[in-house]
């Protein structure tokens, strides 16, 4: 009951804040683009990298008992 009383609360101020926004005097300076850029090709990268990694270990692990099953195969199939 408090939980949800709160949730409904801060989803108001939400929603009045971004309906009936004040103005701000601002601008993007050219550090701003070149940050921005920066940000989205690091992110890019980072799930790049994250997906890959996981995925070459998982697949270097099975193809590693692959491999020393066919070992074993062998030596048995040779005795």
């Amino acid at each position: 009951m408090l939980k949800s009383l709160m949730i409904s609360k801060y989803l108001v101020i939400y929603l009045t804040l971004i309906f009936f926004p004040t103005k701000a005097f601002s601008y993007f300076d050219p550090g701003s683009g070149s940050y921005l850029i920066q940000l989205f090709i690091a992110f890019i990268a980072s799930c790049y990298f994250f997906i890959r990694n996981p995925i070459q270990f998982i697949k270097s692990f099975f193809n590693k008992n692959k491999k020393n099953n066919n070992e074993k195969n062998k030596d048995k199939s040779e005795n």
